[in-house]
């Protein structure tokens, strides 16, 4: 099939990492997005950060409720290429655009009409910081349709096996946000800046850029075709099979605004903090769910095409790579915090806060990236409703802990809280995917 690689095929390990690094450089690109965003922004104060770290809430909102269409579309398609089923892979591509189109317009206008409720909601105890926060919001939500159809885009390339593509594309898009967010956040010249607005415009325009790359490339694709057929009934298909890890995503990422709504009782420092912690942290996240893309392109063909013995054999090897990236990161974040954060913050207060937010955090840092690259293999299965429950319960876990941990500990009994559940999560799902496997039917494929 022009376009696609088959993973059913050749050693397991070498065919892995060459799925997975392009993957993981993309998402480290995507990533670098926000973290070149907080930098520039970092140097205008704490009360900027804070404001884009409550509007970026419900930015991940949009990107939490994509994945009911980009999870099953990508799941779908790598099925449908395992089995050599090419007509309906094609219309499974049709119905993902289609769809994602719709949501990304629909929550543009969701947002637009209740931006004041939703930021209010905080109380953030600054007219000036709230007012850069919709500011900030209102761009930026302009872009999340062309970020949705770009992990659309993404994702559906790396279901083919043609993970290389997005990260050529991802590269350029970052390229040139490191040029803008200088330029629109202080200006140059006689023109002036425009603060936090300048930082959404910067990564939009290079959302935007991302997007038109795509449609360039890809136009000769045989899979991205116009001529294929979209079908209700798919479209139910994929909405089904994603909807478990939207509704996974949707309550992290409500479970995380009442997180922040507790943090801010320690002012609006501690929210700095921990938006520019997460970004750091997002660097683990976001390497590992690059594996994760590629565990669940590699499993989903090869059940599609029945080879068992490959998917076992895949969550091995992939096991022991994520163990090692995990410890690695937990020894950085544990031994060098303060350094860390300095790169965003310097300020006493602000520094001494994420020096203990890394630290903590840091012990949780190995069991996190296991969850993450366990939830890529229960994806590929097609065991898309598994990881969602254990997810929700410890994620939500956060709430009680985090008020039950602060009164000995304060803010630091907040960031426990946060670890602890990671680390829950993470052996729960190892050890739930591992007995899974041994119980595991795959049928019979099917003729197109």
């Amino acid at each position: 099939m022009k376009g696609t690689t088959d993973l059913t095929e050749g050693p397991i390990m070498p065919t892995l990492m060459k799925l997975a690094l392009p993957i993981i450089a993309t998402n480290f690109i995507s990533t670098t997005y926000g973290l070149v965003d907080m930098i520039w922004v970092g140097r205008l104060g704490s009360g900027p950060v804070t404001a884009i770290g409550t509007a970026s809430f419900f930015i991940n909102l949009a990107i939490a409720l994509s994945t009911m269409i980009t999870i099953g579309t990508g799941i779908r398609i790598s099925h449908s290429i395992g089995a050599r089923q090419v007509e309906q892979a094609k219309s499974y591509v049709k119905n993902g655009f289609i769809m994602s189109i719709a949501l990304g317009l629909l929550y543009m206008v969701f947002i637009f009409m209740s931006k004041d409720y939703f930021i209010g909601f905080f109380d953030l105890g600054s007219a000036e910081v709230e007012l850069m926060s919709k500011q900030f919001l209102m761009v930026s939500i302009i872009g999340t349709l062309f970020t949705i159809i770009n992990t659309l885009y993404a994702t559906i390339l790396n279901a083919m096996g043609n993970s290389k593509q997005p990260f050529h594309i991802f590269t350029v898009g970052l390229i040139m946000n490191i040029i803008l967010d200088p330029f629109f956040i202080f200006g140059v010249g006689s023109f002036e800046g425009w603060g936090v607005v300048g930082a959404a415009i910067a990564t939009v325009t290079s959302n935007i850029t991302v997007t038109l790359l795509f449609i360039i490339k890809t136009r000769d694709s045989q899979m991205i075709s116009k001529s294929s057929i979209w079908d209700s009934r798919l479209m139910k298909e994929v909405i089904r099979m994603g909807l478990p890890i939207t509704i996974q995503r949707v309550t992290f990422t409500l479970i995380s605004i009442i997180i922040a709504k507790i943090i801010v009782q320690w002012g609006a420092d501690a929210i700095a903090v921990q938006k520019v912690g997460i970004q750091i942290e997002s660097i683990s996240y976001m390497t590992i769910g690059g594996l994760q893309g590629a565990i669940a392109a590699f499993f989903g063909q090869n059940y599609g095409a029945r080879r068992l013995d490959r998917i076992h054999q895949g969550y091995r090897k992939a096991l022991v790579m994520t163990s090692v990236f995990g410890l690695i990161i937990s020894f950085v974040f544990v031994l060098f915090p303060q350094q860390l954060f300095s790169l965003f913050l310097a300020d006493e207060s602000s520094l001494a806060l994420g020096t203990d937010y890394m630290r903590i955090i840091g012990y949780s840092q190995m069991f996190m990236c296991l969850e993450l690259m366990t939830v890529g293999a229960f994806n590929g299965i097609g065991q898309t409703h598994i990881p969602p429950i254990f997810s929700i319960t410890f994620t939500a876990l956060r709430i009680p802990l985090a008020l039950l941990l602060s009164e000995p500990f304060g803010l630091n009994g907040v960031w426990m809280s946060i670890a602890l559940s990671s680390v829950f999560k993470g052996v729960v799902l190892v050890f739930w995917f591992r007995r899974s496997l041994r119980n595991i039917n795959i049928p019979q494929a099917t003729s197109s």
